[in-house]
């Protein structure tokens, strides 16, 4: 079952089913001043849009582009002719049609566009279908895939066209792989109207086949596109196409249904041909299903003798199967005219002369078209013979400099570049050994501060205290109660002195060495506080320098500090773990948490903890929630600064 399909302009016109302009904006548009040549691309948009959806409407609108075109000394004038070919072609008067596109491609032989002359060529092919003029046909479609070679959009028009032109001569393979073909063009180009045709027409094959699985594949596709386009023409043609395969599986109450539809859209759309269409295959399902009087009845009410069949599938319907049907009524006379009528159109398509024409002109356009290209390039070398000698030492000492120069260009840029790269490391190297020393003096100044608090308090404020107690000491034979107390309390300052002497300057870290130092830190801690502290050691020993022990320690300080200060805990886990060189230090609570974002938290000693991190190249992970803190410190050993 082939439809002719006509070729839009696509740069000048809309798509049929509404993805670009609609008909309402444009005509709009009319009603705003606009110069002759902006009304010629309005008019021919219209008139192109109209061919598939108020067909009465595009004759006028062509008319109108044609007169603003002549007025504007033939502005889009080929394009003009060729929206008016269209429209003829499409009423059924194909050689009104082929007197358009000639006047179409006079024009473009004064202003030449290749992609308009390839859509002239292949309408110009298609206004041949219904003449079995395969040469003219094949010539002009032949020409119309040359020039538009590239174009998937267009390609995929002029290839389903082609596969037109081989069934009508008979050749059901070759027509199989150009729908292909061009179906998958469209499809690459999202093209749904070739896509729908196309695929109606691969159905049509399988039906041919009897592989109606096949057929019903093809079209659900087809029917997608119906629904999401709206388009009356595809809508049309699917309803039809649908209702043959229905009526081929015996669906009779489904067929009958798809055909009324596919009847009422060539109805909307005025065309009277589609309309005696969709009649012949009611009367043909009315036969199928046995009701001889009611098919007699439509075929003999509704025009079908004037219908002008386009291919043996109609030419089967109103030939053959009336033939058969006025012999079941009894009418052997009328039903012995019926079939000469169709043996006569059968022969006429089939006959070995049109095979034969299609192949010869086949054959004679592409050895035309080779013996062009043959001419073409030896007249080239020819050419390039002439020349080739003059320029070549021109060339040889222009590729030479050219060479030379972007030799030294690359080694230039090679060498700026690579002493950039040497640059921009030195000035990293900088910068990171003074942030180092920074962090160094630093840490230096603040142990030296604590060095200097701890002996005044030592050496000053905790002799003062005990020479105090030994003078009250002295007093105690007086048995007084106060002073017993007041001695009490100088040895509790004494100790707290102490401790504070101890915490800033630990004895253990002098004498001993993290580990040691850390447990002895934790134990003391757990004696004169609430919360239970608890160390634990994992692993190798710990090699280190005095002064990453002593930055490793104050960090541990400083987040069991924090912990008792603010975690409101039950319990302080601190644990440090050596394996292969890794240090791992991990602190943990049971806690309330703390929000480690709030600016508000680097009250609590974070900071202090960073720079500390920073210094022994290390790295800090920071998890708190409701249920506690954990603080985890990974330390290279390899990778500590003063290694």
């Amino acid at each position: 079952m082939k439809y002719k399909l006509l070729f839009f302009l696509c740069l000048f016109s809309v798509n049929f089913y509404g993805q670009t302009i609609e008909i309402d904006s444009l005509e709009r548009e009319l009603n705003k001043k606009h110069p002759d040549t902006s009304l010629v691309s309005i008019y021919l948009s219209l008139s192109a849009e109209c061919i598939y959806s108020q067909f009465d409407k595009a004759k006028p609108y062509a008319d109108s582009a044609l007169h603003y075109s002549l007025k504007s000394k033939g502005f889009q004038l080929a394009q003009v002719y060729n929206n008016l070919g269209l429209i003829e072609s499409e009423k059924g008067d194909d050689d009104l049609a082929r007197a358009y596109y000639d006047k179409a491609l006079k024009e473009l032989d004064k202003n030449d566009d290749k992609t308009v002359r390839g859509i002239v060529y292949g309408n110009y092919s298609t206004s041949y279908d219904n003449s079995n003029n395969f040469d003219k046909e094949l010539e002009y479609s032949l020409k119309a895939i040359e020039l538009n070679k590239g174009d998937d959009f267009e390609l995929s028009f002029l290839y389903y066209n082609h596969s037109v032109i081989y069934e009508d001569a008979g050749f059901n393979n070759e027509s199989v792989y150009y729908l292909e073909l061009a179906r998958e063009m469209a499809v690459r180009s999202k093209e749904l109207r070739i896509v729908s045709y196309a695929s109606m027409n691969l159905a049509y094959h399988a039906m041919r086949d009897k592989d109606y699985d096949k057929a019903e594949n093809y079209l659900i596709r087809v029917g997608e596109i119906c629904e999401e386009t709206n388009s009356l023409e595809i809508c049309h043609y699917y309803y039809l196409t649908l209702g043959r395969l229905q009526t081929l599986q015996e669906k009779y109450a489904s067929a009958e249904v798809s055909i009324l539809k596919a009847k009422d859209l060539a109805v909307q759309r005025n065309l009277e041909s589609k309309i005696v269409e969709s009649y012949l295959m009611l009367g043909n399902l009315e036969y199928e299903k046995g009701n001889y009087n009611k098919a007699a009845y439509i075929f003999n009410t509704k025009n079908i003798d004037s219908f002008e069949v386009v291919n043996l599938w109609y030419a089967d319907l109103k030939y053959r199967k009336r033939a058969l049907l006025e012999s079941k009524l009894g009418n052997y006379k009328k039903s012995n005219d019926l079939l000469k009528g169709y043996l006569t159109y059968a022969d006429s398509i089939h006959k070995s002369k049109n095979r034969s024409l299609l192949v010869n002109a086949d054959r004679r356009y592409k050895t035309e078209k080779k013996n062009k290209e043959i001419a073409e390039q030896q007249l080239e070398l020819q050419q390039q013979e002439n020349t080739l000698q003059k320029k070549s030492n021109q060339m040889t000492l222009l590729y030479g400099v050219s060479l030379f120069l972007l030799i030294t260009s690359v080694l230039t840029w090679l060498f700026f570049k690579q002493k950039s790269k040497r640059k921009n490391q030195e000035l990293l190297t900088v910068k990171r050994e003074y942030q180092i020393k920074s962090l160094e003096s630093l840490i230096e100044g603040e142990e030296k501060e604590r060095l200097r608090i701890a002996k005044e308090l030592h050496d000053g404020v905790n002799g003062d205290l005990s020479a105090i107690k030994y003078k009250l000491s002295s007093l105690l034979e007086m048995n007084n109660k106060v002073i017993k107390e007041a001695i009490t309390m100088i040895d509790d300052s004494c100790e707290q002195v102490r401790a504070i002497s101890h915490n800033l300057v630990p004895p253990s870290l002098e004498n001993f060495n993290l580990v040691e130092a850390t447990e002895n830190y934790c134990n003391n801690l757990d004696e004169v506080n609430n919360q239970s502290i608890i160390f634990q050691h994992i692993g190798e020993a710990v090699q280190m320098t005095k002064k990453a022990e002593v930055n490793a320690f104050r960090i541990i300080q400083e987040l069991v500090s924090n912990a008792l200060k603010h975690a409101e805990a039950n319990e302080i886990s601190v644990q440090i773990s050596n394996r292969d060189n890794l240090l791992q230090i991990t602190v943990e609570d049971d806690g309330k948490g703390f929000d480690k974002n709030n600016v508000e938290s680097q009250g609590i000693g974070l900071s202090n903890i960073k720079s500390r991190v920073d210094y022994l190249n290390a790295e800090i992970d920071i998890l708190s929630n409701k249920q506690g803190t954990s603080c985890t410190i990974d330390i290279d050993l390899n990778k500590l600064n003063d290694n």
